[in-house]
């Protein structure tokens, strides 16, 4: 027999899994958005400074490599630099990297660009990774979450683009929280 104790938990219930649902449909929406090059082009444009003087148009069309990644590479160490399984490497470089101690999380829209005026056999590039956030305030400092972000992408840079102490071979790169 249900009581209205037991319906009103199932309602509780059914709500919070709805609210779960509408939470994953807004974050995948908000990675879909990020993800496409002229929205990319307009952070870039007002985010990181090697493409202040470019047009949007430019940036878009010439310096994102590339399709970017959205929600498939690892933050956490063995899931940055593991073969994935795609058709569309990003710019030749492998991206897995997950621990089996830390867990995985992922980058919402990680991609590579192209420095404005680099000489083509330089190309030097940066990698560039931006968050989606809903909540300004999640419970801990987002600074500090964003600290370990880039510091991530730096240290999986070891391997696929330098070994050793051939530390001037690392790339550059920006984490941007929108």
């Amino acid at each position: 027999m249900r009581t209205e104790n037991t319906m009103e938990k199932e309602s509780h219930l059914a709500h919070a899994i709805r609210q779960t649902g509408y939470r994953a449909k807004y974050d995948a929406a908000a990675k879909k958005l990020l993800a496409n090059r002229i929205v990319l082009a307009h952070i870039l444009k007002g985010c990181v400074e090697e493409y202040s003087g470019c047009s949007i148009r430019e940036i878009a069309e010439k310096y994102i490599e590339g399709e970017p990644e959205v929600g498939i590479t690892g933050v956490h160490k063995d899931d940055t630099n593991r073969v994935k399984k795609t058709d569309a490497p990003v710019a030749g470089e492998s991206t897995g990297d997950t621990s089996q101690t830390e867990g995985t999380i992922y980058y919402d829209v990680r991609f590579h660009a192209v420095v404005p005026g680099a000489a083509e056999k330089e190309r030097f590039q940066l990698i560039i990774n931006v968050e989606a956030q809903n909540r300004f305030h999640p419970g801990y400092p987002l600074t500090k979450r964003a600290v370990y972000y880039g510091s991530r992408m730096i240290s999986a840079q070891y391997g696929p683009v330098f070994t050793g102490s051939q530390y001037q071979k690392i790339r550059k790169v920006y984490t941007i929280w929108v």
